[in-house]
């Protein structure tokens, strides 16, 4: 195993870093995404065995302006994840998960589950 590809998976059981990469700047996840989002994720992997898409992770700046996000998005300070989830009871088991491992911002669709660790973010569960 290559540095690149120890450091890729370093802390991490199933998941990779290069997951949260922001478009075009790769090992950005491993650099700038937080740890706690990303542990939870591990955590609810293993327990589930989920095979998570990851839609969006840490953003970088000239990214985050491109798509729109706000800047105060929690994906530009690696805060915040955005899971593609089609099936209603993978994402209802999902957000029970994130909310047994102490998660308190969550967003939910359609097709997606959001959740980010920011403390100063009023806390719910949030239907878009």
């Amino acid at each position: 195993m290559t540095p690149k590809e120890k450091q890729n998976c370093e802390g991490l059981i199933y998941l990779t870093w290069d997951m949260f990469d922001s478009p075009n700047e790769e090992g950005s996840g491993y650099r700038f995404m937080e740890r706690e989002p990303v542990l939870i994720l591990d955590e609810i992997t293993k327990a589930t065995r989920y095979m998570l898409k990851v839609e969006l992770g840490y953003t970088s700046k000239v990214y985050a302006d491109k798509i729109g996000l706000p800047t105060n998005s929690s994906h530009r300070t690696g805060k915040a994840v955005r899971l593609r989830v089609v099936g209603p009871r993978k994402r209802l088991s999902l957000v029970s998960y994130l909310l047994q491992l102490g998660v308190k911002r969550i967003g939910i669709n359609r097709e997606f589950v959001y959740f980010d660790t920011e403390t100063l973010k009023k806390p719910g569960i949030y239907f878009h």
